[in-house]
């Protein structure tokens, strides 16, 4: 079979369909496959994507259909080839990333959550796992977007009730955990910057958790409604400590931070010794945000112990009103 781009006002359904079609075969190595990865590879686009319309007004659902889904399916198949070891197809994964994130990673009008779910399919059949787990460095905005859509599914799913319903009263519910327990990772980056700054408390919360380095949370203001928080502030930013650590680990943050009733998590790109990555974060709720309560009266030193741990100064912990 021959790859090629469709004009928009002339579509062959037919050879579209076909063509979608030979590029899942080649995803999943089926022997039938009428496509080859070097006829794949010449295709990709010079924007990264695996689009197979061209040309103006394409129909959101064929938009959907004929340009995301390829590319979803021909990043897959770079990021499968990348993780067997082909480290030299790093740049060409790397734009399909960037293609599949302008993308959206949704499907179209009431469809978007399908298409959402569909696309993370396709990723996962890809390795997306382990591309997860340890590929922190590569196209961390791709790292980003995945790991707060999943998020939002486990809190949600944690939650339960019309959390796993949408718009339309579907629950997807069993869409969603099957995704989250194939997607269930050994080990992640945690950014602190509260307490769990502070090593010794670290050792006793996670035992054996590794320091990666500090960093700053770039347009994130530290506040202080009772235990420190992180909130979005442009012109600010938040000393905070980047840790790896297991899936163990993060069970025993979770019990410590009340998620997810009290803190939510957000995954947020920063740089740690040059190198941007993307590292989860624990963020207050607003239910939590507004109850009256009061930190121990050792908290606050505990906080200045971690600064000095991390290397900051003391005189940058100033948290602002939220």
């Amino acid at each position: 079979m021959i790859l090629r781009r469709q004009k928009a006002d002339k579509p062959d359904f037919q050879e579209l369909n076909s063509m979608v079609a030979a590029m899942r075969s080649l995803l999943e190595n089926s022997p039938q496959t009428a496509l080859t990865l070097e006829e794949l590879l010449g295709f990709q686009d010079a924007d990264g994507s695996f689009r197979l319309l061209e040309g103006d007004g394409i129909p959101s659902d064929a938009r959907v259909d004929f340009c995301s889904v390829p590319t979803y399916c021909g990043a897959a198949i770079l990021m499968k080839e990348y993780l067997s070891g082909k480290r030299y197809r790093a740049p060409a994964l790397a734009r399909a990333l960037a293609a599949s994130l302008a993308c959206g990673l949704v499907g179209h009008g009431y469809e978007a959550e399908q298409g959402r779910i569909a696309a993370l399919r396709v990723f996962i059949k890809g390795g997306l796992r382990q591309f997860l787990e340890a590929e922190w460095e590569l196209y961390p905005e791709f790292h980003n977007k995945v790991h707060n859509i999943l998020h939002d599914y486990r809190t949600r799913l944690l939650r339960g009730g019309d959390y796993t319903k949408g718009s339309w009263n579907e629950d997807y519910r069993l869409h969603w955990q099957e995704i989250a327990d194939q997607l269930k990772l050994s080990k992640r980056l945690y950014i602190a910057y509260g307490s769990n700054m502070d090593r010794d408390q670290m050792e006793r919360r996670c035992p054996g958790a590794k320091v990666v380095g500090p960093t700053y949370l770039h347009g994130w203001a530290l506040t202080m409604p009772h235990f420190a928080n992180i909130e979005k502030h442009p012109g600010r930013r938040t000393p905070a400590l980047v840790w790896e650590i297991t899936s163990e680990h993060e069970r025993a943050l979770d019990r410590c931070e009340g998620y997810p009733t009290c803190y939510s998590k957000v995954n947020i790109i920063v740089n740690v010794a040059g190198k941007l990555v993307s590292a989860m974060a624990y963020v207050m709720t607003d239910e939590y945000k507004s109850e009256h309560r009061s930190a121990r009266e050792e908290y606050r030193e505990q906080i200045l112990k971690g600064y000095r741990d991390a290397g900051f100064d003391e005189e940058e912990f100033h948290p602002v009103e939220g």
